[in-house]
């Protein structure tokens, strides 16, 4: 009973990590339920077997693909939703025990059914059950050049930060330097005018922060390594 509940888990994690049935990860999560099979059954089909090695593969390109959030081709979507849907990964599972000379004949029947659900699946709900990052390569290209201008701005006002401070600390030195010589005048003019002395105004309080675009239950630094 414990196994088919860790397989269940580890296809809903993949589904939670991007928010959607589909996505850059359900891949290799779909990969990894079916290695589970494996070992608990302790031995699979030559189909079965394959199918979970090409999901490792091509599922760790996914993962790749997704903690950077980058763009993923049609090729991947199209296996990704077709070959490797929690729904798909499910059915081979579910009909991986009769082998045929080492051969599972309802592994190709499975997928089949599989896909003809995931289609009418789209055509049921509103919105489509996948994601898959950017919508095209140049998309993801710029949002890549955005970020890079952003980061050259935010280096260029630190460095005009540190030169203002030091040019800060400069006058600050040659204004005590001559404020050492009349001491005497000083202590007196505070104390005839004790109002003439202004508090500097309070600096600008800190911008809040910007709410993150980022989709799934991966912290944003994760997408950024």
């Amino acid at each position: 009973m414990a196994a088919p509940l860790i397989q269940l888990a580890v296809l809903v994690f993949g589904m939670a990590l991007d928010e959607t049935y589909v996505n850059r990860t359900t891949v290799l999560t779909g990969a990894l339920a079916v290695l589970i099979h494996g070992f608990v059954a302790g031995d699979v089909g030559l189909l079965v077997g394959l199918y979970a090695d090409v999901g490792l593969l091509v599922g760790a390109y996914g993962l790749y693909a997704y903690v950077v959030d980058g763009y993923v081709g049609n090729a991947f979507r199209l296996v990704a939703f077709f070959l490797y849907s929690p729904l798909s990964v499910f059915l081979v599972i579910l009909t991986a025990g009769p082998t045929l000379f080492g051969i599972e004949p309802l592994f190709v029947p499975a997928l089949a059914l599989a896909a003809y659900a995931n289609i009418q699946l789209r055509t049921v709900l509103p919105g489509d059950p996948y994601y898959f990052g950017p919508a095209s390569e140049e998309a993801f290209d710029a949002v890549i050049d955005a970020e890079s201008d952003t980061e050259s701005d935010g280096s260029v006002s630190n460095d005009a930060a540190t030169a203002g401070s030091a040019g800060t600390t400069a006058t600050e030195t040659d204004g005590a330097s001559t404020g050492s010589s009349s001491v005497g005048d000083s202590n007196s003019d505070s104390f005839d005018n004790p109002g003439d002395a202004e508090l500097d105004p309070p600096g600008a309080e800190p911008a809040a922060a910007t709410a993150s675009s980022e989709r799934g239950i991966l912290p944003e630094f994760m997408r950024r390594l």
